[in-house]
């Protein structure tokens, strides 16, 4: 059997990821706590509750199954909470990574995508952002990721680790046939956010109107969730029929504001929303956009479904029935 390893597989991401990788005739094993994830979501493979600080209970993984790689997706997130509460950032995302290489080098695993994220960048020096871009992460949930990239590139170097990491931007839209959309709880993302506010008629808080950029809102590129499993798919593909060790950008290109999102999510909603000005997060870039180019030459990949109106149309069909 082609047993795929999907570290926080019953997340909103990895939900999708597994689905994917079924589709095309694989066996994503769904390894999670359920701290995030939610157990209804895992539709496409078995399910192994655990946890990357158990050793024990990682290696029985291991023993139980013959993996032919790893998509490792489980992480804690919140750029927010990561400024306010770092020590649970750097134990559970760099500390669980080292066990999950360290079993991957016992059971002779080579091939490894890691879920990491823009934020590795920070503050942006040019746009828009490639992977040559100085990495200089602004908040402890970029510096986890980049503590990860940077271990899991020198293991790649002393046991001969074959990985492709991926630089995240903003991930939204869902899966409406296949009744998986994005359910966080608390809910941080932007998207999300601005439907729950429509749809139940409260006010959206706005996160800072004093930011570098053309209207004083943070800009974003965003992605659609099955775009991003495409990459993942294409990424394993790659490293099953050749050594890589890559760093790659995977976003739309384009950047949006808070209040051109919040323009579409009214026009696609045909609905008001009401909105206040509070603090800025600490920890929290003017400006994210991505290159994109490695991704479309190295993987053969580029964005189907991440038009900003397609993503936000996805999200409310979602967030109607399923919120």
């Amino acid at each position: 059997m082609n047993y795929v390893l999907i570290t926080g597989g019953a997340g909103y991401i990895g939900s999708h990821i597994c689905k994917f990788f079924f589709d095309e005739g694989f066996v994503p094993v769904t390894f999670d706590n359920l701290s995030k994830g939610n157990k209804w979501s895992v539709k496409w493979g078995p399910l192994e509750l655990g946890d990357l600080s158990d050793e024990g209970r990682l290696k029985r993984l291991f023993e139980k199954y013959s993996f032919i790689g790893v998509i490792h997706l489980a992480a804690l997130s919140s750029v927010e909470q990561s400024c306010a509460e770092p020590n649970l950032y750097y134990k559970n995302n760099v500390i669980g990574s080292f066990n999950l290489l360290q079993k991957m080098i016992e059971f002779k695993v080579k091939n490894i995508v890691f879920s990491s994220t823009a934020a590795v960048y920070g503050n942006p020096i040019f746009l828009p952002i490639d992977e040559k871009h100085p990495t200089q992460p602004i908040n402890p949930y970029g510096d986890t990721k980049l503590a990860v990239e940077k271990l899991i590139y020198n293991y790649s170097k002393a046991y001969e680790i074959n990985f492709i990491s991926l630089r995240y931007f903003n991930v939204s839209g869902s899966d409406f046939l296949n009744k998986i959309g994005e359910a966080h709880s608390p809910e941080t993302h932007v998207i999300p956010l601005a439907l729950e506010s429509i749809k139940n008629n409260n006010i959206f808080n706005i996160y800072g109107d004093d930011y570098n950029t053309k209207d004083g809102t943070c800009i974003r590129d965003f992605i659609h969730v099955k775009d991003l499993g495409k990459a993942h798919f294409l990424s394993f593909k790659k490293l099953l029929s050749c050594k890589a060790c890559e760093f790659i950008n995977v976003g739309c290109g384009k950047g949006f504001s808070i209040y051109e999102i919040l323009d579409s999510a009214k026009k696609i909603t045909n609905m008001g929303v009401s909105t206040s000005i509070v603090k800025r997060r600490d920890g929290d870039p003017d400006i994210l956009i991505s290159n994109i180019d490695k991704a479309k030459k190295f993987l053969s990949w580029k964005p189907k479904y991440s038009d900003i109106n397609s993503i936000i149309s996805d999200s409310w069909k979602w967030h109607q029935i399923y919120s």
